[in-house]
């Protein structure tokens, strides 16, 4: 992949993820216009000029406050830019074929749209899950219908490329995309809803069972058991430091950010992930 292709991707991805913190803001806040209203600061309402709107640098530019009010601007605005970047910029990189797509394949180009199109909600709905400690009902509801849809139409016949990514089974059914994806989708979906009843909520909310559907319909089953486990794997180091570092065994933390992290592990690095862990355990 050349410099030129990965750095467009990048900036291609702050410039998403600076309307996903749009997005964000006006999800939460209720606040009409959302894809028409004028970017402006949450605290003073100021309308955004050009110069405050490039991703990352402007927060540099202006030192992290608002040029208007001066009030702090939350780091978590660049932070939520550069990860949007950096996940295009791989998901480019590590999951399309770079000659296909540099001969102008349509194949690879629709493949890339879709797997760009994944990685802006995925972003939306871990910085909202860290913001607010809730799934946004307005991105992952729509997402997984669409999702939904597109694998009936895959799984009819159409010639549409962009679930190719699946890991198949020895059964041909399960190898249809739909029955893939269902089988993921409804087992992590099953998991979740088990440990809501037997925590009464305590352990993971309803809202995770909206990202379950994700991470079957987005990668099938074999890759999304895989993230699964990753998130599980994470999600307990970083809690263990976390519990450590404040003492306070009360302390919610957020599992949509995790589940992603296990998800896009998993989609990136799925073969020699389970290539290392067999050779790990044959004796």
């Amino acid at each position: 992949m050349t410099p030129f292709f990965l750095t467009s991707l990048f900036i291609f991805g702050t410039l998403f993820g600076s309307f996903a913190s749009v997005l964000i803001w006006r999800i939460r806040s209720k606040e009409g216009g959302i894809m028409t209203g004028r970017s402006h600061c949450p605290k003073c309402h100021h309308t955004l000029g050009a110069l405050d709107l490039f991703p990352i640098f402007s927060y540099l530019f202006l030192g992290g406050i608002c040029r208007s009010c001066q009030e702090k601007i939350s780091p978590v605005y660049p932070f939520l830019e550069l990860t949007t970047g950096i996940l295009f910029m791989l998901s480019g990189y590590l999951l399309i074929d770079q000659t296909m797509l540099l001969s102008w394949s349509h194949t690879e180009m629709m493949k890339l749209g879709f797997l760009l199109i994944i990685a802006f909600v995925t972003i939306i709905f871990v910085f909202y899950d860290i913001l607010f400690m809730e799934i946004p009902d307005e991105v992952l509801i729509p997402a997984n219908i669409i999702l939904f849809i597109l694998l009936f139409i895959v799984s009819l016949g159409a010639p549409l490329p962009i679930f190719e990514h699946f890991k198949t089974f020895h059964n041909t059914i399960f190898n249809t995309p739909l029955v893939n994806a269902l089988l993921g989708a409804g087992g992590i979906f099953a998991f979740f809803y088990f440990q809501i009843l037997v925590s009464k909520g305590r352990w993971m909310g309803g809202w995770d069972l909206r990202i379950a559907l994700f991470m079957g319909l987005v990668a099938g089953a074999k890759i999304a058991a895989l993230g699964l486990l990753l998130a599980y794997f994470s999600g307990s180091i970083i809690g263990i430091i976390i519990l450590l570092s404040t003492r306070n065994r009360n302390t919610e933390v957020p599992f949509g950010p995790y589940l992603a992290l296990g998800l896009y592990i998993a989609l990136f690095w799925y073969t020699p992930i389970v290539e290392w862990y067999t050779k790990l355990f044959m004796f």
